[in-house]
């Protein structure tokens, strides 16, 4: 039996955002980035994220947004929050294209970055695009500190542009820009940045203890009180 000719599972993007007792943060931010992940795969929505967003229980965890050809829809799941401590980094071999949408942005096909998260050896590990540039990690972007300079790579090595990648940028002199591994594994500081997680810190790559966290320490408490800040709004 032939597939139907609309049959298309790779086809859609997805947000996802924290939620701390009724409260999602950064809506705004969210919401205009899964706006850039429509556009640039010619999807469409008219759904009220406003109205779905004063139906969520007064409770924490996650909220995901779904944008199919078929249909808008949201789902929420209560989660108690995580506090993340400093993990280690490996180099992953599966490889994202630097130019894909699913490298770019949050597609429905999550299967690269899944793939590399579920066959590491460490928490989170270090994905390449096809030139051998770092592109992300497999569940967050990333940043590294040598001396005074931060550098992340830029959306066109084959990140996603993330919310909290956006807000560490706003607050952060940072240089962006398409990155060889041994940039990386020759930094003095690396961090995550993640919607649900916020900013952690990475004490290993490749086997290379990190101690200090400086820069990243630095930008929890801007975060946090930003956070703070939208939960007394």
């Amino acid at each position: 039996m032939k597939a139907p000719v609309d049959f298309a599972p790779w086809l859609g993007v997805f947000e996802t955002l924290r939620v701390i007792d009724g409260q999602p943060l950064f809506f705004a931010e969210h919401r205009a980035e899964l706006g850039r992940a429509i556009e640039a795969l010619g999807l469409k929505s008219d759904a009220d994220f406003e109205q779905a967003r004063a139906g969520l229980p007064p409770l924490s965890g996650r909220w995901r947004w779904i944008v199919t050809p078929e249909e808008t829809r949201t789902l929420f799941s209560e989660e108690a929050a995580v506090t993340v401590g400093p993990l280690a980094l490996s180099v992953s071999p599966v490889r994202v294209g630097s130019c894909n949408w699913d490298a770019r942005f949050k597609t429905l096909s999550h299967l690269s970055h899944a793939q590399a998260w579920k066959t590491a050896a460490t928490p989170e590990v270090i994905l390449l695009n096809e030139q051998g540039q770092v592109a992300s990690a497999s569940r967050a972007n990333i940043f590294w500190r040598r001396g005074e300079d931060v550098f992340t790579p830029a959306h066109e090595a084959g990140c996603r542009c993330g919310v909290v990648r956006a807000f560490v940028c706003k607050r952060q002199k940072v240089e962006t820009g398409c990155f060889p591994l041994s940039d990386l594994l020759e930094a003095d500081e690396i961090f995550l940045t993640n919607s649900l997680k916020g900013i952690v810190s990475v004490n290993s790559v490749e086997g290379r203890s990190l101690k200090a966290f400086p820069c990243a320490d630095k930008l929890r408490e801007v975060y946090a009180e930003a956070v703070a800040a939208q939960l007394r709004a």
